[in-house]
């Protein structure tokens, strides 16, 4: 009798904890079902962004491999490596010796090597984030799947909630008044973010409103004097681009880029590549550097909010 009460706390521990029915079938962003046999003890992580997602939700102790890029949290820097992101750099026999019971990949990109690690027989999760929706899913998903159901949701409400207070700190603005910008992904060839890429979507969120929103390519190669005709009041780049090229001096020199407004008054910015780029749990922290940047606090104005 106190055996079986014993077993029925046990249950009903599990259960609040978030432990899920095993096996579990789920489909993933390819449209494939896959079935996850018992909750997975060795996770191997193909992308940063889903690195990230797994240590931030208290499941870094289940990962086991995660790729080259995977430089955060710094503990992800101590896992077995399995290759760079492409496919052509997987080194699936090192992955093989690690025996996943998951492997959390990305989405159609890595379709090659997805298909080649479901072939060998282990459980592999294709995932999509390309909005802070999709973010939240992702993390409250990896969440069950690692029983750490309760701490997913927590985070996920935490990240809500920051989203939230961005918007609402422009949200009384009309959109004749919102700083039009211009992001310099790369600058030779010269590359910005179109419409529906998560860049695109950072700048809107803080307010502002994006240049090149009305392109349907991510991330488009752009003439400089497009971005001349365009007129953005605001530039912006990540820390990655070769060379320093995004400084007001530098901008200057590009023919007829001294006549835009941002390169006039000096509002050049350079920000964080990879809270700015990977989908994952910091991609709120680049939401928040995006938005102070365009509505820096003033002495009168502390939390950087337009009048």
């Amino acid at each position: 009798m106190l055996a079986a009460i014993a077993l029925l706390g046990l249950a009903l521990v599990g259960r609040l904890q978030g432990a899920g029915e095993w096996p579990q079938r789920v489909r993933d962003a390819l449209g494939r079902e896959v079935t996850i046999p018992a909750a997975p003890r060795r996770v191997i992580s193909l992308t940063p962004a889903n690195t990230e997602i797994l240590f931030a939700i208290g499941a870094g102790d289940r990962v086991v491999g995660v790729t080259t890029w995977c430089n955060f949290p710094a503990e992800a820097r101590t896992r077995a490596k399995v290759g760079g992101f492409a496919a052509t750099t997987i080194h699936l026999e090192t992955l093989v010796a690690l025996q996943p019971d998951l492997v959390v990949a990305g989405d159609e990109t890595q379709r090659q090597v997805i298909e080649s690690v479901a072939r060998l027989g282990f459980p592999v999760l294709a995932v999509k984030v390309r909005d802070f929706p999709a973010l939240y899913a992702v993390t409250e998903q990896l969440g069950r799947l690692c029983e750490a159901g309760p701490a997913a949701a927590a985070l996920v409400a935490g990240l809500r909630r920051r989203v939230d207070a961005v918007v609402a700190r422009s949200a009384g603005i009309p959109a004749d008044r919102r700083p039009r910008v211009y992001w310099e992904v790369f600058d030779a060839p010269v590359m910005s973010a179109g419409r529906g890429s998560m860049i695109g979507q950072l700048i809107e969120l803080a307010g502002g409103v994006n240049v090149f929103a009305d392109v349907r390519e991510e991330y488009p190669q752009v003439s400089t004097e497009a971005v001349v005709a365009r007129a953005p009041e605001v530039i912006l780049g990540p820390d990655m681009i070769d060379g320093g090229a995004l400084t007001v001096a530098r901008l200057r020199a590009r023919p007829g880029w001294s006549a835009i407004p941002a390169v006039r008054t000096g509002r050049v910015h350079v920000l964080p590549a990879d809270p700015t780029s990977r989908p994952g749990p910091r991609l709120v922290d680049g939401l928040e550097l995006v938005a102070a940047v365009l509505y820096p606090p003033t002495p009168s104005n502390a939390e950087g909010r337009q009048p």
